[in-house]
């Protein structure tokens, strides 16, 4: 749940927020500062994201990213496939070159049902290959969208191969406004996670505690502000504490 890369929650916002414009690009940068005399982590980024019909959308994102005093590069992609009126399908897959900390590759898939009343329920997989090992994320999720808000609640599955799995949680609120293209809320994730934790350890399971708090601000039609401010912390190993601050222009 720490990548930058916001597929995983993504795909219902996709179901009932307002259509965004045809082509929109992002560029930002993220910095983390971790606790235990732990070097501090940085990225920059990239993204796009062009619509070719409701629900039907092409999403990328390329970035650089400092871990532990480690670089790697990472390029992903995804698309979503609206199946008649109610199912839309995500898929998604990425590559890092260097992979010191970040996966190899990886491939997610994920469907979306809207059932009515404002209610939607999802459900998917994501498979990733590090350089010594991989890891399966299974995850389920229900919202519900009244008025100008959302209230979701998803449950993730992680394990890393030959050991035990690991179930987490996360619950979040957003509020939208200016025609719903803006977007303020607040989540909060609780229980185990698999995480690489840099060397020598590298991929584990830890117990973990997250609150994030998000935003995007149209200033004009074209332009909009970008950013999350948070708090992560990695069981014993470390607490990450930043955010991220991007600029958007819609086309």
């Amino acid at each position: 749940m720490s990548r930058l890369v916001l597929l995983l929650e993504s795909l219902p916002l996709v179901l009932y927020a307002a259509g965004a414009a045809a082509l929109e690009l992002e560029g930002g940068l993220t910095h983390e500062e971790l606790t235990n005399d732990k070097p501090d982590w940085d990225s920059v980024y990239l993204e796009g994201a062009h619509d070719f019909a409701p629900r039907q959308t092409l999403y990328g994102v390329m970035r650089e990213v400092e871990r532990f005093d480690l670089r790697d590069t990472e390029i992903a992609a995804a698309y979503y496939q609206p199946f008649g009126s109610r199912w839309t399908g995500q898929f998604e897959a990425s590559y890092s070159s260097d992979h010191n900390v970040l996966p190899e590759t990886s491939v997610l898939g994920q469907f979306a049902w809207a059932a009515g009343g404002g209610w939607v329920v999802s459900g998917g997989a994501r498979f990733n290959e590090y350089t010594d090992t991989g890891t399966r994320l299974l995850l389920a999720g229900i919202e519900r969208y009244f008025g100008s808000y959302r209230v979701a609640y998803t449950a993730y599955n992680g394990k890393p191969d030959g050991a035990s799995s690991a179930p987490s949680h996360r619950l979040a609120f957003d509020r939208y406004y200016f025609n719903e293209r803006s977007r303020i809320g607040v989540s909060v994730a609780w229980g185990s996670e698999v995480e690489n934790v840099g060397p020598p350890t590298g991929v584990i399971v830890t117990d973990i505690r997250a609150i994030t708090v998000v935003g995007r601000h149209w200033l004009t039609p074209k332009w909009a502000l970008a950013w999350e401010v948070g708090t992560h912390e990695q069981g014993d190993f470390y607490r990450r504490t930043g955010g991220r601050l991007g600029l958007r222009y819609s086309f």
